[in-house]
C-alpha cells in the first residue's frame, strides 16, 4: 500500500486511489455527526446555488454549510459537529456545502473512492483500510478553504497516516499543536469554541463516511 499526503485544491485536483478528506474544523466532524445522528446521507455541492437548487427539487432536504465559517443565510445547519450533536436527523437527506472540504471533494476527480477521517474515526479508518488494503491511499489535508495550509489538517494527515503504518500516535501532542494553530484561533473569534470537543476528540465514532454516487449526485452515507 502506498500512501501519501496532498495539500489543498492542488493536491485534491492530483489525488489518486482511496482518498481520505481530512478537514478537521470542521467539515469532517460535521459529516460524521450528521451520519451518526441519523441523517440517511450527506450530499457535497460546491456552490450555494447548487445547494438550493437541489433543495427546491426535494423540499425534505435540509441545508447545512457555510461561507467564511458563519451560516448561509437561509439554511438549516451551520457546519457544526456540535450543532448537530444536539440533533434527531433520523431518515433526512442534507445537502452540505463549504468553504474548503466540499471544494475539495469536488476537485478530486482522479480518486477511485473518497471516505471521510478525523481523529473522531481515526480507528475505524485504520481498521477499513487494512482490511481493503488499496494499492494507494492518499491523505488530502483541505486546508483552509482548500487554499492554504491548516495546522490541524496537516497533523491529522501526518497522525493517521502513522497510525496505518503501525507507529504509536500521542493524541495528547497533536491536540496541543492544534490549538496553537490559526484555525483553532479563528473559531475562537467566531464564538465556535464548542466545536473543538468534538473535532479533536479521538475515535467516537465507529464507521467510515463513504461517497457513493446516487442518479445525478454522490453523497455520504455510513
Amino acid at each position: 500500500m502506498k500512501t501519501t499526503i496532498r495539500h489543498c485544491l492542488k493536491g485534491a485536483e492530483s489525488a489518486l486511489g482511496t482518498v481520505v478528506i481530512i478537514d478537521v474544523f470542521r467539515a469532517s466532524n460535521t459529516i460524521l455527526m450528521l451520519l451518526a445522528r441519523g441523517a440517511s446521507s450527506v450530499i457535497p455541492v460546491m456552490r450555494v446555488e447548487e445547494a438550493f437548487q437541489l433543495r427546491d427539487k426535494h423540499p425534505d432536504y435540509l441545508l447545512a454549510g457555510e461561507r467564511k465559517g458563519i451560516k448561509v443565510a437561509g439554511f438549516d445547519l451551520g457546519n457544526s459537529p456540535c450543532e448537530v450533536s444536539m440533533m434527531n436527523l433520523s431518515g433526512k437527506h442534507v445537502i452540505l456545502t463549504t468553504s474548503g472540504c466540499t471544494q475539495a471533494i469536488g476537485h478530486a476527480r482522479k480518486a477511485e473512492s473518497i471516505v471521510v477521517g478525523s481523529f473522531g474515526n481515526a480507528v475505524a479508518l485504520v481498521k477499513m483500510l487494512r482490511e481493503l488494503d488499496p494499492p494507494v491511499v492518499t491523505w488530502l489535508a483541505v486546508g483552509t478553504e482548500a487554499i492554504r495550509g491548516a495546522v490541524e489538517d496537516e497533523v491529522c494527515a501526518t497522525y493517521l497516516k502513522g497510525m496505518l503504518e503501525g507507529e504509536h500516535q500521542d493524541p495528547s501532542s497533536a491536540r496541543s499543536k492544534i490549538l496553537t494553530g490559526e484555525g483553532a484561533e479563528r473559531l475562537k473569534r467566531l464564538g465556535q469554541q464548542g466545536d473543538f470537543s468534538y473535532c479533536l476528540a479521538t475515535n467516537i465514532f465507529e464507521f467510515v463516511p463513504k461517497l457513493r454516487y446516487r442518479d445525478r449526485w454522490a453523497a455520504f452515507v455510513k
